[in-house]
């Protein structure tokens, strides 16, 4: 009986309490704002100014810009996808491909303005923006697995080629690097062809990261054409040269859409085949393009006071720290 009691006095009793410190949990972190649509866009669109810019320097690669302005693993997705998700990749796709192409019209004689003053002063810039990126990329890299020695295969072949490319165009081309557009070509069909032949090859050069769209074009002997067609297009004052140049830039157009869609698809598959090997290949492109814009400088050649490489050390600083940054926001 007695034990019955302490039984129903324990059921009676009150439940024990914790001190409440024991209970005080972490305030919950806020969450990130979203930016709105619009603002989304505008960085997109600034992003793609930055691919275009690139993509009309002989030897600088926008593949490796768009590595450098986290544009590159979207982009590949969204072309591969554009279709089974296509009006979230066109608000992607749009931004960026106009932004590409008011890059190329708008800065072309700027930056050929800026290459001809400033050489190394605008090729460092560039070369920081390739350093400043190269965290990010190690940390994908090595987000699955460990470090093998066996990546240093595709980072080695990798590099060496777009030394190799930067070489050729620095002593082998002759100094056809600074060509002048001259006339728009006579179409014919074996131009449309060869026209449409260079937007491919091109185009793939512009999404693989180190390898220059616009050193392809040299190579090909259709660079001046390229910039020819761009300045007719742009001659607003002459409606005959704008619609020559609209149609000899059709080929052209779908050349590069037919090259992009192509190599988006063969790097979606390393992508996901060989994840960290391919990661290790993106770096060795950079490691190469880091080179590659140096030995196009042909530094021996230019004849630079100590102001000049002062600057040309604070632009380089400037590159890394603006791509570092990007990288972290």
């Amino acid at each position: 009986m007695a034990e019955l009691n302490d039984t129903v006095i324990d059921l009676a009793a009150e439940p024990s309490v914790e001190p409440a410190a024991e209970f005080t949990a972490e305030p919950a972190a806020e969450p990130k704002k979203k930016r709105s649509g619009l603002v989304e866009a505008l960085i997109l669109f600034v992003k793609g100014i930055v691919v275009g810019v690139a993509n009309i320097i002989p030897g600088v690669s926008g593949g490796t810009i768009a590595v450098v302005t986290g544009i590159f693993d979207p982009l590949i997705e969204a072309i591969n996808t554009l279709f089974k998700k296509f009006v979230k990749n066109l608000k992607f796709l749009i931004p960026v491909g106009l932004g590409l192409v008011a890059g190329v019209v708008a800065f072309s004689k700027l930056i050929g303005f800026a290459l001809a003053k400033f050489p190394l002063q605008t090729g460092l810039f560039f070369v920081g923006l390739v350093i400043g990126s190269v965290p990010l990329i190690l940390k994908k890299a090595n987000s699955d697995s460990k470090y093998r020695n066996l990546y240093l295969i595709p980072f080695v072949i990798c590099a060496l080629a777009v030394v190799a490319l930067a070489i050729v165009q620095t002593y082998f081309t002759q100094g056809t690097d600074q060509v002048v557009a001259g006339g728009l070509p006579t179409l014919s069909v074996g131009m449309i062809l060869k026209l449409f032949i260079g937007g491919v090859v091109s185009a793939g050069a512009m999404v693989v990261p180190g390898v220059s769209g616009s050193l392809v074009l040299l190579l090909l002997g259709l660079y001046d054409d390229m910039l020819a067609i761009i300045s007719g297009l742009t001659s607003f004052h002459e409606p005959g040269t704008m619609l020559k140049a609209a149609l000899c830039a059709l080929p052209l157009g779908l050349g590069i859409i037919a090259g992009i869609f192509t190599i988006a698809k063969i790097i979606q598959l390393l992508f996901k085949k060989f994840k960290s090997g391919t990661y290790y290949g993106i770096l060795g492109l950079l490691a190469g393009s880091i080179l590659a814009l140096l030995i196009s400088l042909n530094l021996p050649a230019l004849s630079i006071g100590f102001a000049g490489i002062i600057i040309g050390l604070v632009t380089l600083a400037a590159g890394i720290a603006a791509s570092y940054f990007s990288s972290k926001i």
